[in-house]
């Protein structure tokens, strides 16, 4: 079943937004990231250096840390507002897909067929047994 236009220009939209708003935060986050990088490759070396490339959750709680000494609380900030961000689109992204999802009417035939399932079985599991004949 085709899904209507105006399910596909929903769900087009949501989709060009939610890109959008992730190209933008993820180049943001990265800038950010590259900045504590050098920080901490002039700080602590290359050893540490190559540790914050491999795992950046250390290069963020180690900016965190000493972003008061080196200057890098603005940075910080921004990095901190990205991840918060990338988690809201996301959830904004989902629902906004399941209120398309939830339009379209292939669904809405879905969800009533399995409701009516679901009520079928609880009246079956509810509907007394016949008792079992008597055997001498």
């Amino acid at each position: 079943m085709e899904p209507d236009s105006q399910t596909a220009a929903a769900a087009t939209g949501i989709g060009l937004i939610v890109f959008a708003a992730y190209g933008i935060i993820a180049i943001i986050s990265l800038v950010c990231w590259i900045k504590v990088l050098i920080a901490l490759f002039k700080k602590e070396g290359a050893g540490l250096g190559i540790l914050g490339i491999l795992c950046n959750i250390y290069a963020f709680i180690w900016g965190w840390m000493k972003s008061t000494e080196l200057g890098l609380k603005k940075t910080m900030i921004w990095w901190t507002l990205c991840i918060v961000g990338i988690i809201g689109v996301s959830v904004l992204a989902a629902a906004g897909m399941a209120g398309v999802a939830a339009n379209s009417p292939e669904f809405q035939k879905e969800f009533k067929k399995a409701m009516d399932d679901a009520k079928r079985q609880a009246q079956e599991q509810q509907a007394p047994a016949a008792p079992a004949p008597a055997t001498n």
